[in-house]
């Protein structure tokens, strides 16, 4: 996920979050602009974005962001019950404040700060370069990976039955 993507989904998620026709009632999920678990990597990543060129004080750019990840639970298939979908407010809210706190715990100075995010995210942010390892690395596992039966062979060899050279 870029920061764009994460943007444009975010764009997305509030325009459909403020039809005031659905307050407070359940939501139909279909009308999330991704499934839930991203819209909230996409809104933690906007954090982290505030954070790094802003800073953790300005309430008027975070606040749209802390709400609308607060009310993400409202997008549901099964009814919930009013404290049930407190409870989930809550939950979410906590969340978020300790993913602020971790990033408050970051140097924005670090040249890895981007690379740290996306790893306390989850997600995978691949270079050219990690990703030609990586491919190799699973290239040359393949290769050499060997059959059951020639590992039992070999498990069973008798030290005594070794060729010995002089």
């Amino acid at each position: 996920m870029t920061i764009q993507q994460a943007e444009q989904w975010v764009r997305d998620y509030q325009s459909v979050l403020s039809d005031d026709t659905k307050r407070g009632s359940r939501r139909d999920p279909r009308l999330l602009p991704a499934p839930k678990e991203k819209l909230l990597q996409a809104i933690k990543l906007q954090l982290a974005q505030l954070f790094f060129f802003n800073s953790h004080t300005n309430e008027d750019l975070t606040k749209p962001l802390i709400k609308a990840a607060m009310f993400l639970d409202s997008f549901s298939d099964l009814p919930t019950g009013a404290t049930e979908f407190i409870e989930s407010m809550h939950r979410r809210r906590r969340e978020i404040d300790s993913f602020c706190m971790e990033l408050l715990k970051l140097q924005r100075s670090d040249q890895f700060y981007w690379q740290r995010v996306y790893a306390m995210l989850g997600i995978n942010s691949e270079t050219k370069t990690t990703s030609f390892f990586e491919g190799m690395k699973q290239r040359l596992r393949s290769g050499f990976k060997s059959s059951a039966a020639q590992e039992e062979q070999f498990a069973s060899r008798n030290p005594e039955e070794r060729i010995t050279l002089d």
